[in-house]
């Protein structure tokens, strides 16, 4: 049967996290490769923008792409984070340049996004590219208060 996503705006950024991180790398897959892709996408990184941690991005300048491959036509799902005066922005329109851009694919970014992956096994296996100021891209995720399950 068909893997199919609840309604994911009823659950706490938590309960995402805990939904996503229980299931298999096959049920991923299909979201993935199904119509639902692009609302689990938007959801993740629509949470993200508002997991900032004031504190943390106080002060920052920086543009971050997300190149999220593996869509079902063959194509990249493109998202833009703006950190900028204490506040964070995410679009699909990628409009500045990046400090660092970040790809994977939609199943690795899911796994990464809710802990249960390891990204730095993954970038030198390559299944995680960072291009642009790698030791800055480091720290970017450390800005967020994303749960764990």
């Amino acid at each position: 049967m068909p893997q199919t996503l609840p309604d994911l705006a009823a659950f706490s950024l938590e309960e995402l996290v805990a939904y996503t991180g229980e299931l298999s790398d096959d049920a991923l897959a299909e979201l993935m490769g199904g119509p639902d892709r692009s609302t689990l996408l938007d959801e993740y990184f629509g949470r993200i923008a508002r997991q900032a941690i004031p504190e943390k991005i106080k002060g920052q300048d920086a543009v971050v792409h997300f190149h999220i491959t593996e869509r079902p036509d063959g194509g990249v799902d493109h998202y833009e984070m703006v950190v900028r005066d204490g506040a964070c922005a995410i679009s699909k329109h990628v409009v500045e340049s990046a400090k660092v851009t970040v790809t994977l694919d939609g199943v690795r970014f899911i796994k990464l996004i809710s802990g249960k992956a390891d990204p730095t096994k993954w970038f030198l296996t390559r299944k995680l590219k960072i291009s642009g100021d790698m030791i800055f891209g480091g720290k970017v995720m450390s800005w967020f208060d994303i749960p764990t399950p």
